[in-house]
């Protein structure tokens, strides 16, 4: 059974979305995602013949858009490195 999510839109639209990861970093390197809730779900769209991904963090208790660059290039870091093997974080129950 895959996990699922709902997530709220701006307008209060709900949208249920398969969760790919879900997880916190703590590595100190990384202070604009530390022991940030982050979320990867399948947008169910296609580019290219890929699966495209949302990427979300937590913040004020809603998930929300990582539109920070900031922390966006950290949550690429560390997408990265779990690839990589290189763990640095912590799964989120």
């Amino acid at each position: 059974m895959e996990d699922k999510v709902t997530l709220i839109g701006p307008n209060g639209e709900k949208e249920e979305k398969k969760v790919v990861c879900h997880f916190k970093c703590i590595d100190d390197s990384r202070p604009n995602i530390k022991n940030v809730p982050i979320l990867i779900v399948d947008t169910e769209q296609m580019n290219n013949g890929n699966n495209v991904l949302g990427f979300y963090w937590e913040k004020d208790g809603l998930y929300q858009p990582i539109l920070d660059e900031a922390a966006w290039s950290e949550v690429k870091s560390v997408i990265i490195d779990i690839i990589k093997k290189n763990y640095n974080v912590v799964g989120v129950e």
